[in-house]
Order: structure tokens, then sequence, then C-alpha cells
């Protein structure tokens, strides 16, 4: 008692704002300075405020720190208020696993950009991992997290697309080396595919649009770029499709799947094993397991 009696009363009360009501009601039998923090006049408002946050993992990320020679896995928990008109979250907290110690640790960063989901859209390239992302001011940018300086970098979108359009959806690709952005509508028979290329990484002025596919018929979604000038997609009807930058000639490919269900994935031989890990490093990298 004599710890607890040390703590302040407000972290005090953080600590009991984050139990179960269930516990949260035995506690007022320990003690009268106990059942004076749980009162209703002083605990409820605040109890209400943080029970109605409700995390979810927002984002993930793999990729390699060129410095350490180790892989890392980023994760994005946010937490959304519930009732909340806002449709973005009221704060994110951001987890790193690194494979050179077999372990997470939370950082102490403010993530500057809400991840948001768009198709096909998360990408690693020079070092950082990609995510289709939605500012504070609903502004559509891409949200970056370095592997090597675990820091993020918000890269604007060509000054067109800037503002926020449910009606077209946005993809992101590595093609030639560049990052390679796609612009297709979310519904329609027939579909155009707009590419626009980062010449100059970060460089919003870079952004050049190189060219448009289409009109294309029974065509859903870009799926990666592949062998420099062809483009797979997926198929309204379940195939996957390889269209030819050149030659602008389509054709089907021995693939099959669900519709609406396609994603691919960047495979690289490697002699990097991953193993799981179940320890957590805090803020002051203390180690406990979870």
């Amino acid at each position: 008692m004599e710890v607890i009696g040390d703590l302040p009363r407000e972290l005090f009360l953080e600590i009991l704002l984050r139990l179960p009501v269930e516990s949260l009601m035995r506690c007022k039998c320990v003690c009268k300075y106990w059942e004076s923090m749980v009162l209703p006049e002083s605990c409820l408002p605040c109890y209400s405020s943080i029970s109605n946050l409700i995390p979810q993992t927002s984002a993930l990320g793999f990729g390699y720190d060129a410095r350490t020679h180790h892989c890392k896995v980023v994760r994005i928990v946010s937490y959304w208020e519930e009732r909340s008109g806002s449709g973005l979250p009221h704060h994110s907290r951001v987890e790193v696993y690194s494979l050179a110690t077999g372990s997470w640790k939370e950082l102490n960063v403010k993530v500057p950009a809400h991840v948001w989901y768009s198709p096909c859209f998360e990408t690693y390239f020079n070092g950082a991992f990609h995510w289709y992302a939605i500012d504070d001011n609903r502004n559509e940018v891409i949200l970056s997290f370095h592997m090597g300086n675990e820091e993020f970098q918000v890269i604007p979108m060509p000054s067109a697309l800037s503002l926020y359009d449910y009606a077209m959806c946005r993809s992101l690709f590595v093609w030639n080396g560049r990052i390679a952005l796609v612009i297709y509508p979310r519904k329609a028979i027939e579909k155009s595919f707009q590419i626009y290329v980062m010449k100059e990484y970060g460089v919003r002025e870079s952004w050049t649009k190189i060219l448009t596919i289409g009109p294309l018929t029974k065509v859903e979604m870009p799926l990666a770029f592949w062998k420099n000038d062809e483009i797979l997609m997926e198929g309204s009807d379940g195939l996957v499709v390889s269209y030819n930058l050149k030659t602008q000639e389509l054709k089907d490919l021995p693939i099959y799947g669900v519709p609406k269900s396609f994603a691919t994935l960047v495979y690289i031989n490697s002699l990097v094993s991953v193993k799981g890990g179940n320890r957590m490093l805090d803020g002051d990298n203390r180690d406990f397991d979870w």
C-alpha cells in the first residue's frame, strides 16, 4: 500500500481506468482511498472516454535495416472512438519488432498521418515501408516508415490527386527502380488506369504522368508490375490477366482465384530466417514477456 500511496493521484486514476468494470468495482472494497477514486462523479467521465477507444491494428510493414543487417516489422495500432463521426482515429501507437533482439519495442513518436486501406498499396522501397494515408486536413498522402532510423515521412500525392475521392482507387508499386502510382475508378464497366512515376523520391513536383492504360473491360485492379513492360491485373472473372505496356495486348494467365481476393507480394531470395518473438521492450528499453 505504501508503493500505491506514493503514486500521484492522477497516475493512480489512469491505472484504475484501464481495468474492466468488474475489477474496478472490486477495487472499491480495498480501502476508503480506493473507494473515493472509483466514485462515479470522479471516475465515470474519464472511464467512459477511455473505454470507448477501440484498439485496432491499422498497418503492418516488413523491411530490412541496412545498418544493422537485420529485418524489422513495424505495427501501427490505432485507437478509434466509438460513435465518433470524424472518421479518423483518436491516436495511434507504433511498435517495432527487430530480428536482432527478438523483441518488440514501442516508439515514442507521433504518427503524422492516418493509414487508410487502398487495394495493393503497401510497398517496401528504398529502405522504407509505404502506406496509403490521410492527414489531419483530409489530404491524401503516402506515409513511409524508414527501417533504419525508425522515422516516419509524409510523401505528397500528385497535385491533382491530393484531395480524397472515394470514387477513385490508388495502388502503389515499384516500377523500374521508382515509386509508381496507379489511379483507376473503383466501380466502372470500362476502366482506365493512369500511371504516375515519382522521378525524385519524396518531391511532389517530380510526379510525372507516364501513360494511361485502357479503357479496359472485365478488369478490376492492378496487382503488380512484371518484367518491366507488363502489369498483372485482376480480372472480374476470377483470373489473373497480363497487360503488355508496349503491345497493349491483354492475355489470360493460368492462375485462378476468388474474385475480389487477389493480392501480390514481391519475393526475393534471402538467407535471413525470421523467427517469432514474445518479448516487449518499453520506452526505457526495459524487457518483459508478453
